[in-house]
């Protein structure tokens, strides 16, 4: 990390689906954050970006296969933002996203998003709302991914999310207990 990015960086404390407390760092609209926890018998160590302008959180999940290298785990989501802490809620839509060149995306859990407004978890102002952002996040970041007057490839992730995947910060986080 240069010294430029360490003094643009924020801390923020990132509240996890109301079970997570976890210390991260803010640069503009992303926050990087990490999170542990235990999977198939082994502690594992997560590291996430949420993505503020777009309500998405996106990552690169240690618990995928080999053969998924390079892919990127998105997920819209709930957003309250009270600056030096921001608490982030899964909303059910996810995508799953393929390395460059082609960079192919594939949605999942729509059903979910369905059941969750059937059941009243949603508004239908906030179903509304999720649905645009995910119309909005998959145009700005998946669907319009080749700049045809510039003759080169949009980035995913984003340019401040490259920033920060390597940036070093404390990793502190704890659950939080009801």
């Amino acid at each position: 990390m240069t010294d430029s990015i360490a003094d643009q960086l924020t801390p923020t404390t990132v509240i996890l689906n109301g079970k997570v407390r976890a210390a991260g760092r803010r640069l503009g609209q992303v926050i990087v954050y990490e999170w542990g926890f235990e999977h198939r018998g082994r502690d594992r160590v997560q590291r996430s970006f949420v993505l503020l302008d777009d309500g998405f959180q996106i990552g690169q999940p240690v618990v995928f296969s080999d053969e998924l290298t390079g892919w990127w785990y998105c997920d819209l989501i709930k957003v309250v933002d009270h600056g030096d802490v921001v608490t982030v809620d899964d909303w059910w839509i996810d995508v799953i996203v393929g390395p460059q060149p082609d960079r192919p995306f594939r949605m999942l859990d729509l059903h979910e998003y369905a059941e969750a407004m059937e059941r009243g978890a949603l508004t239908t102002a906030q179903a509304a709302d999720g649905l645009m952002r995910t119309q909005r996040f998959l145009d700005r970041r998946l669907n319009r991914n080749y700049d045809q007057d510039r003759g080169e490839w949009l980035a995913f992730p984003p340019p401040d999310v490259r920033k920060l995947m390597d940036v070093r910060f404390p990793r502190e986080w704890s659950t939080i207990t009801p």
